[in-house]
C-alpha cells in the first residue's frame, strides 16, 4: 500500500504545483472497450513442499470497458486524464503434484478477479495522432472466481491466495487517433501489490470513442 500512497502523492503534488498560466481548458470525455491478456508474475515453485513437482502460470484473456475524462490539470506541460473501468486480473495456473506413494495429480485453475479500476494518466503528444501516457491505477475488488480443470477439485477455499484484496499498480501505454472521434490504445499494466503468489501484469488493447 505504501507504493500506492507514494505514487498518488507525487502525482497529485506535481499536478497542483503547476503554473496556472500553463493550464488550458479541458475538452471532451469518452468511452472505451477492449481485450486484455493477464498473468501473475513472480511465481516460483515452493521448494519446501515435497509433494509439489511444478507450478506455473499462463496468460488468460478477458474483456473490459471504461470511461475517461480530460481535466484542466497538468504536470508541467502534460495534460492529465482520469478514468474508471470495469476490468479484470487473472491467470491460468498449472500444478503437478507427486505423492510419496508415486501417485500424481495434475490440474489447471482458471483465476479471474473483477475490479472497479480508477486511474489517472499524464499524456505526451508525439504528434497530432500519436501520444504516450503513464499513471497510477487503483483496483477496488468486486468479485473473484476460481475454476478447476483436470482433477476432482471443487472447493476453491483450499487455495490460499489473496485474491479478495484491492490491487494497485502503474499503467504505461500509447494511443493513436484513427479519426477525430475514434482512437486505438495499447499498453501494459504492472501491479505493485503482491497477492500471494505474485503480482498481476496485463497487456491491453482497446478502441475508444470521444464525445
Amino acid at each position: 500500500m505504501r507504493y500506492l500512497i507514494i505514487c498518488f502523492f507525487v502525482f497529485s503534488s506535481m499536478i497542483f504545483a503547476q503554473n496556472e498560466d500553463a493550464v488550458t481548458s479541458s475538452s471532451g470525455w469518452g468511452v472505451y472497450g477492449g481485450v486484455q491478456s493477464m498473468q501473475i508474475s513472480g511465481v516460483e515453485n515452493d521448494a519446501s513442499d515435497e509433494e509439489l513437482d511444478s507450478f506455473s502460470t499462463d496468460r488468460l484473456s478477458s474483456f473490459y470497458i471504461g470511461i475517461w475524462k480530460n481535466t484542466d490539470w497538468k504536470i508541467g506541460s502534460l495534460p492529465v486524464t482520469i478514468g474508471a473501468e470495469l476490468g479484470h486480473r487473472g491467470t491460468v495456473s498449472t500444478t503437478d503434484l507427486e505423492f510419496p506413494d508415486g501417485a500424481t495429480l495434475d490440474f489447471e485453475a482458471e483465476i479471474l478477479i473483477t475490479y472497479l479500476d480508477l486511474w489517472a494518466s499524464a499524456n505526451y503528444a508525439m504528434s497530432d495522432k500519436f501520444n504516450l501516457w503513464i499513471g497510477p491505477m487503483f483496483g477496488i475488488h468486486l468479485d473473484d472466481k476460481i475454476k478447476f480443470f483436470g482433477a476432482d477439485i471443487t472447493e476453491s477455499e483450499d487455495v490460499d491466495f489473496d485474491f479478495d484484496e484491492n490491487d494497485y499498480g502503474i499503467l504505461l501505454g500509447a494511443g493513436y487517433s484513427l479519426t477525430d472521434k475514434m482512437s486505438v490504445n495499447f499498453g501494459v499494466y504492472r501491479g505493485l501489490k503482491d497477492h500471494n503468489p505474485g503480482k498481476f501484469n496485463n497487456l491491453f488493447l482497446d478502441i475508444g470513442y470521444s464525445f
